[in-house]
């Protein structure tokens, strides 16, 4: 089963790199999260992000993020409300406030060290109309994620690599499925409570007019509390 997923995962990543006329670009991405618990099965989250593109040249977008979790169905199921706020460079070659929410479902099954995790999330993001005129505001995206999880057992190691699917649900003239997300990452435990994660991960364009390939480079610190 786990070779079955793996090699679905590499598939859908092929194709997207089949279309022809495609641009490419290279960035890096840090940030830093944290995850508390708040009694039973509530959890809360945050997390602070910097992403650089434009071949490691231009400072892209800075992201606060927090969220609210419940878990339930044996710590299988995951119910969890995202708020984000972020400050990104736009195609118009300055930078706007955004602001995003989003509402996600995400079901794990164990088997040895494997773990597998469906992730389903809607996000809608909210562009500011003072800094220009946005044709469909907000922009309502429907995201799928497939992720596998190895650790070897006594290990301080954990590996993961995982596949998202992004679609633009309420856009007449650009909606559908219109990106692919793939996502290599290796995390080392530094402690009890803290990890370092780094990570390769590939953004493609899919069925656009122009499309692009997006390859990051990142480090993420994690906290558990």
């Amino acid at each position: 089963m786990k070779r079955l997923l793996l090699i679905l995962l590499l598939l859908v990543s092929v194709r997207a790199l089949a279309q022809s006329g495609r641009t490419t670009d290279f960035g890096g991405i840090v940030s830093a999260e944290a995850e508390a618990g708040l009694g039973g099965p509530w959890g809360l989250s945050a997390e602070e992000e910097l992403r650089f593109d434009n071949n490691f040249s231009q400072f892209d977008r800075w992201l606060n993020s927090v969220g609210v979790d419940y878990t339930c169905l044996h710590n299988r199921m995951n119910i969890g409300l995202t708020a984000d706020y972020i400050r990104r460079h736009n195609d118009r070659g300055y930078y706007e406030n955004r602001g995003r929410l989003g509402v996600q479902v995400t079901y794990t099954e164990e088997w040895r060290r494997f773990k597998f995790q469906m992730r389903s999330k809607a996000i809608g993001t909210f562009f500011d109309e003072r800094t220009g005129e946005h044709r469909v505001n907000p922009r309502l995206y429907w995201r799928n994620r497939l992720k596998v999880t190895y650790q070897p057992m006594n290990s301080r190691w954990k590996y993961a690599l995982s596949t998202e699917l992004f679609w633009l649900t309420n856009d007449p003239k650009k909606g559908g499925l219109d990106n692919l997300r793939t996502v290599l990452s290796v995390d080392y435990r530094l402690s009890r409570r803290y990890y370092l994660s780094a990570f390769a991960r590939m953004d493609n364009d899919l069925w656009v007019k122009h499309p692009v390939d997006r390859y990051y480079f990142g480090m993420t610190l994690k906290a558990k509390y």
